[in-house]
């Protein structure tokens, strides 16, 4: 499964990587892809709550869709 998001206030590498992290944690993620200058998230995994992700996206500091 993979869903795909778009996130508003990502600038940099270190950013990506905080979101890599955070969403990391979260049950079933396998694989993430985040690139700032696209400001996409990619999250690939078995059940992914997509409620669930945005929720931790916004909680990091950043606007997700």
């Amino acid at each position: 499964m993979e869903e795909k998001f778009s996130v508003k206030g990502m600038h940099c590498k270190s950013c990506e990587e905080m979101l890599k992290m955070d969403i990391g944690e979260l049950a079933g993620v396998k694989e993430i892809k985040a690139d700032f200058r696209s400001g996409s998230v990619v999250v690939k995994g078995d059940s992914l709550d997509r409620k669930k992700i945005i929720e931790t996206i916004k909680k990091s500091g950043y606007k997700a869709q």
